[in-house]
């Protein structure tokens, strides 16, 4: 990641031809960047979450897009938000996570281990996104009230929680494996990318300059994440919809889909270009949010 000089503080004209990602992010730890990570998280959410709610009915079920948006209009617009509530406290966590203990760990690790800043930075990425994982019992419940197969079962958040309590622990973890892969994967591509596509954009002199290119930055990261991490979210979405009975591995539910799907491609990413577009709209978001909140707070 390019490191950058500071915003002069008494003009919108920035003092300096570099682009400027997170200025020594990986310099210095501390609160600062979870508390963004938060601020990032909650406008993209509140935002997004109709688009990922009609993305996920494709996802689950191989519909077209406008048969989904014909489902969620039988619903009810009472129920466009249900489920908001788990993305949001996951989301909110997951991006503080992310953010701060990348700046934490990356610090850790340049101080204590002398190895090249890519692996390094690398690591931090990986490892903080396998901490977010810890948090897939949110993910899981969220995916259960999306899932219009479960309105009669439960109808917030603390029912569908003790729905899955007598099912023992292991219930609230289903789909784990596919949820950590995605992370560590998709934090080291982000953490790794973001600062050289940013130094490849026009150079930013203004405040207002430098939140388009953050969010031009995020928005084609994030979107070509989504991509490819697509087909990975189709089997956790599978996984996480059941409720009880058997503990199927990630290849066995792949199949299965597969099978489903006429062994076309094309099918299994299904709702990819809705996802692109969700994607490419959140991930900029919280590009731009968070390096904005980096350098008001």
């Amino acid at each position: 990641m390019m490191d950058s000089e500071a915003y002069n503080k008494r003009s919108p004209i920035i003092t300096s031809s570099h682009q400027d990602i997170s200025p020594h992010i990986t310099d210095v730890g501390g609160i600062k960047h979870y508390l963004c990570g938060c601020g990032a998280a909650f406008s993209t959410v509140a935002i997004t979450f109709p688009i990922q709610k009609v993305l996920f009915r494709q996802q689950l079920y191989g519909i077209k897009i406008k048969d989904a948006v014909l489902q969620l209009r039988r619903d009810g617009f009472r129920n466009l938000y249900r489920g908001s509530l788990p993305p949001l406290i996951q989301k909110t966590t997951s991006l503080a996570l992310m953010f701060g203990l990348y700046g934490d760990l990356s610090y850790f690790l340049r101080k204590h281990i002398h190895s090249p800043d890519v692996a390094t930075r690398s690591m931090a990425a990986l490892l903080a996104g396998a901490t977010e994982a810890v948090f897939t019992p949110l993910e899981r419940v969220q995916t259960l009230l999306q899932d219009h197969k479960h309105h009669d079962k439960f109808t917030n958040t603390y029912q569908a929680f003790k729905a899955l309590k007598c099912h023992g622990i292991g219930e609230y973890y289903r789909g784990f494996i596919p949820v950590l892969f995605r992370n560590g994967f998709s934090n080291v591509l982000f953490f790794g990318l973001r600062g050289p596509i940013k130094e490849h954009l026009p150079t930013a002199t203004t405040y207002s300059a430098h939140l388009v290119n953050d969010f031009i930055c995020g928005g084609l990261l994030g979107a070509m994440l989504g991509i490819l991490s697509f087909p990975v979210n189709v089997v956790k979405t599978r996984m996480q919809s059941q409720i009880g009975g058997e503990f199927q591995s990630f290849p066995k539910v792949f199949k299965i889909i597969w099978l489903e799907r006429d062994r076309k491609l094309i099918n299994l990413f299904r709702g990819v270009h809705l996802n692109y577009h969700r994607s490419l709209i959140s991930w900029g978001i919280i590009n731009a949010t968070y390096e904005f909140l980096l350098k008001v707070i």
